[in-house]
């Protein structure tokens, strides 16, 4: 992973928009999620791809990873806020409306098209003149359900149709946001009202939609230039349950230089849906060529215990072994390092089958009836004789 930082208990609490990202703004200006178990297991067999198929799995080695500690103003026993699926809407709503809103793309220091820092501009209006308000803004991964809240704004004022109150909220996203596209929706509140006024979101603008964003521990500067990570590629192996879950997996890198015959090593981060960045594995050295994939390299992991079944992401940091410097990265951007679906041994195991009979001895006794049950089935015995007479008479 990028950097190392360290989780800090937010001093914050009681604002909801410091929940998940630091946000300026003015008008010039928790899905349910899983963690990891610190004794957790794993198993990792590692080399060049075209000889770890050969493996057998005959290097795997225990380990116990680190937890990366995430530089945030919100705790990790902190719950996000999520957007409800029913909202209600003011009796004063047809008096609001947004004329438009816009996003700003800031920030990208390592230069691989994916942003920490953002602002949102917005214009809101009101039939009713001057008015005072206030915003939520969410933010959702594309292709997800739930929207979370990553900041409230101060009270501002809205004056009347005016086209000068653009209002602006600048955000960095310190923790919880992979490196994926992302959508913001913004929903307007009258201050004295507890209702929504008025909402904007990406079905009404192109501009809150497909925002490459990732949190800024992401967003760190390769150190050293002229490596690259070329194909990567994600291989499920094992799902014993069948649950779509896998405990076995491979990834398989195809790192690059300038000038080949470098040693390199990686460092191998999950993360599951909602929690913190582990680091998760260092590899041994290994060679990288200038071009070509004779140089893939592959991790074949067997997750044994302590990982729940969840969506999980990875990140690959490649360090030069002479210097220990970052030279390449590779994550969540690519989908075959984005919400993979896993979890450990103790997890995927598939229910036993129920034993069918073997014609053992069994007792068993009853009461009551009496006589009036045999005379019932007396009477359903005839009931049915003749019945079979009628049906042989009408052929």
């Amino acid at each position: 992973m990028k950097g190392y930082v360290v989780m800090g208990f937010s001093m914050l609490a009681m604002q909801l928009a410091l929940s998940a990202a630091f946000a300026a703004e003015g008008p010039t200006s928790t899905l349910g999620s899983v963690s990891l178990s610190e004794e957790r297991v794993s198993s990792y067999a590692q080399g060049p791809a075209r000889d770890l198929a050969k493996d057998s799995l005959n290097q795997h080695k225990a380990s116990m990873p680190g937890l990366k500690h995430l530089s945030s103003q919100r705790s990790k026993s902190e719950q996000k806020q999520l957007r409800p699926a029913q909202v209600a809407k003011s009796i004063r709503a047809d008096d609001f409306y947004f004329h438009d809103a816009s996003s700003l793309l800031l920030i990208d220091r390592d230069a691989d098209g994916y942003f920490s820092e953002f602002r949102v501009r917005l214009d809101a209006d009101s039939y009713l003149g001057d008015v005072l308000v206030y915003a939520r803004l969410y933010l959702r991964r594309l292709g997800h359900d739930d929207w979370e809240l990553y900041h409230e704004t101060d009270d501002f004022w809205v004056e009347g149709q005016s086209e000068s109150d653009d209002y602006y909220v600048t955000t960095t996203l310190d923790e919880g946001f992979a490196t994926a596209e992302y959508e913001v929706l913004i929903d307007l509140y009258e201050v004295g009202y507890s209702d929504i006024v008025a909402t904007i979101g990406p079905y009404d603008t192109g501009e809150l939609s497909y925002l490459p964003l990732e949190e800024v521990e992401l967003d760190v500067p390769i150190e050293l230039p002229g490596y690259d990570i070329g194909a990567v590629t994600t291989t499920l192996l094992i799902d014993d349950d069948a649950d779509g879950y896998y405990s076995q997996f491979r990834i398989s890198l195809d790192p690059d230089a300038n000038i080949g015959g470098n040693l390199v090593y990686a460092k191998v981060w999950v993360r599951a849906a909602g929690d913190t960045w582990i680091e998760e594995h260092t590899s041994e050295d290994f060679l990288v060529d200038a071009t070509g994939e004779a140089d893939m390299y592959s991790f074949t992991v067997d997750w044994i215990s302590g990982y729940p079944t969840s969506f999980y992401d990875v990140q690959i940091d490649l360090y030069e072994s002479a210097s220990g410097l970052l030279v390449a990265s590779a994550g969540s951007e690519r989908p075959e390092l984005a919400e993979i679906p896993l979890e450990d041994q103790s997890l995927d195991i598939r229910p036993n089958p129920p034993t069918l009979g073997s014609g053992g001895n069994a007792s068993s006794s009853e009461r009551g009836g009496g006589s009036f049950a045999l005379l019932w089935l007396v009477l359903l015995l005839g009931l049915g004789v003749v019945r079979s007479r009628i049906a042989i008479t009408a052929e």
